[in-house]
């Protein structure tokens, strides 16, 4: 088990994660979730709060087609992740039959939010997730859709193809200079031409400004690259 654990008067983003976890059981992608329990530290005498999560040794994106998976399990459940990065793939162990290998899971879903509130409004303006992961919309003062986990879904692929973080081509950014980029600019992420035309192609269909022209989890999962490319194995 991992136990994840916050002092209880700023345990708002754990709890919001523990009740999404445990409205999404029996999820093969996404990580499982055991509960929580309340504890009180005798010498400072602070509550604290401990949410009880699988424990996997591994932190690494090798397949991101299960990661697409577990995406597409969240959109049909009306919830955006909102911070999809590496940090937050799991890398587990699985053993079925004859079968040996690796799935990826979701986890970190402590900023995640509902679909419908965003469209009553709760979620205009709000700054959500890892900068250098965020889309346009989730920086600017839009509403927001599952396209940003698309938007970061591919920053995580761009990551894995390149053994850099996203946006090198701009050195040393700090958060506020990343927040101008990503949001005001006209550019999106640099795809270096030693990329295949297929990676090319599958990077150019999530990397757009506009939410509304972006490709879905579902149209990604058929692109070709998700077939031919070696980290895309089932």
């Amino acid at each position: 088990m991992a136990i994840k654990m916050t002092e209880f008067s700023q345990a708002s983003r754990l709890k919001n994660e523990s009740e999404f976890l445990n409205s999404l059981k029996d999820i093969p992608h996404i990580v499982s979730y055991y509960g929580n329990v309340i504890t009180r530290d005798k010498k400072s005498n602070k509550m604290w709060y401990n949410t009880i999560l699988e424990y996997y040794p591994g932190q690494c994106l090798i397949y991101a087609l299960s990661v697409l998976i577990g995406l597409k399990h969240l959109h049909e459940k009306k919830i955006i992740h909102c911070n999809i990065k590496p940090k937050n793939i799991l890398l587990v162990a699985e053993n079925t039959g004859e079968r040996h290998g690796f799935v990826a899971k979701i986890s970190g879903l402590g900023k995640a939010m509902e679909k419908g509130s965003s469209e009553y409004g709760d979620g205009w303006g709000h700054v959500r997730g890892t900068t250098r992961f965020m889309s346009p919309e989730l920086i600017g003062d839009k509403i927001l859709d599952f396209g940003a986990d698309v938007w970061a879904f591919c920053c995580t692929v761009h990551e894995m193809l390149t053994r850099e973080r996203v946006w090198p081509e701009h050195g040393e950014m700090c958060w506020q200079e990343l927040i101008t980029l990503i949001g005001e600019s006209d550019l999106v992420p640099y795809v270096p031409d030693t990329f295949s035309e297929e990676e090319k192609n599958f990077l150019s269909k999530c990397f757009k400004k506009d939410p509304a022209r972006r490709w879905t989890v579902d149209s990604l999962m058929n692109h070709p690259f998700r077939w031919n490319n070696k980290y895309f194995e089932e």
